[in-house]
């Protein structure tokens, strides 16, 4: 799990979230990483801990389920970027969807927008070499790739649209 708090107050984020997993610091303000048994009930959980505590409502920015996490090739970050992206196509087949990248470091190495556009094109192309007829929206997509970099690490989440619409602190940016 990834979680953003608003600015300062990544200690009272860690505080509620450490109430339901193994969380720490992700090494950029107001990051926590973590880890959790059971993705569906940890949602639900902070869900009701967020209505009873408006400290923790307060605190929290968002959070994103990570499917997959990996090291990124320091020389060349994209390649390790697509091949993680290029992996998803069968699970986003006959999906429409959009790339969304969060980068903190690597700054001049990667440039968003431009990354976002060439995971998507790559994605479209993988999706149409298999025979889908590919479908990119921005508006409400059926999932969201989301790609989050913390310096030479990397993680990817498919965010569907259930569960952006039963937890409204799982958000893309």
């Amino acid at each position: 799990m990834l979680a953003t708090s608003v600015e300062g107050a990544r200690p009272v984020l860690l505080a509620g979230l450490r109430r339901r997993g193994a969380f720490r610091g992700g090494g950029y303000r107001n990051v926590a990483v973590g880890r959790v048994g059971d993705v569906p009930a940890f949602l639900a959980a902070l869900r009701d801990d967020v209505a009873r505590d408006p400290v923790l409502a307060a605190a929290l920015g968002r959070v994103l389920p990570i499917a997959h996490t990996f090291r990124l090739d320091t020389g060349d970050p994209l390649a390790s970027l697509e091949t993680a992206v290029a992996a998803l196509a069968p699970e986003v087949a006959g999906q429409s969807f959009f790339v969304r990248l969060e980068r903190r470091g690597l700054h001049g190495a990667l440039h968003s927008s431009e990354v976002e556009r060439a995971l998507g094109t790559l994605l479209w192309q993988k999706l149409e070499a298999a025979g889908q007829v590919p479908r990119v929206t921005f508006a409400d997509p059926d999932v969201v790739i989301a790609v989050e970099t913390l310096g030479d690490r990397a993680g990817i989440g498919l965010i569907g649209r259930a569960l952006r619409q039963a937890y409204p602190f799982v958000r893309i940016r």
